[in-house]
């Protein structure tokens, strides 16, 4: 499995214009993290859709969060990036491997049960971290 880097730029965007007094340009977001514009453009949209971020547009405006660090999860912005589909899917593969006599679909679901539980533990970890722990977090490290 291999997340995109959306998914972390999703949560630096959040951490930034979290920990901002006021309004953060798209410019200024793009310089800091170092996205190009267009990128930048396509998942502040989609955390615009999610409701996490407002966006006005005007000589003063940028963006500003619509909800509290304490009320943003690691899962909540993994589903908005990644989706809500599972990511364990069978190839099948596992008829390559095994002779026809060992039971290969039962072989597969004793296979794809492991990888929905590990999947699922991972989400539920993501459910316990919000914004706000990873900004005590860094606040703590850098004392």
């Amino acid at each position: 499995m291999k997340i995109r880097q959306s998914f972390e730029q999703a949560i630096c965007i959040l951490l930034l214009i979290g920990v901002n007094e006021s309004h953060i340009k798209s410019h200024e977001l793009s310089e800091k993290l170092n996205i190009s514009d267009s990128y930048l453009k396509k998942i502040t949209r989609q955390l615009v859709v999610a409701g996490f971020i407002e966006s006005r547009a005007s000589k003063r405006g940028g963006f500003l969060l619509k909800k509290e660090l304490d009320d943003i999860t690691l899962f909540d912005i993994f589903e908005v990036i990644e989706g809500k589909e599972s990511f364990v899917e069978t190839t099948h593969l596992v008829e390559r491997v095994f002779e026809n006599s060992m039971r290969i679909k039962e072989t597969e679901d004793i296979i794809l049960d492991y990888l929905h539980k590990a999947e699922e533990q991972y989400k539920d970890k993501l459910k316990e971290i919000t914004l706000s722990d990873i900004v005590h977090s860094a606040q703590k490290s850098s004392d």
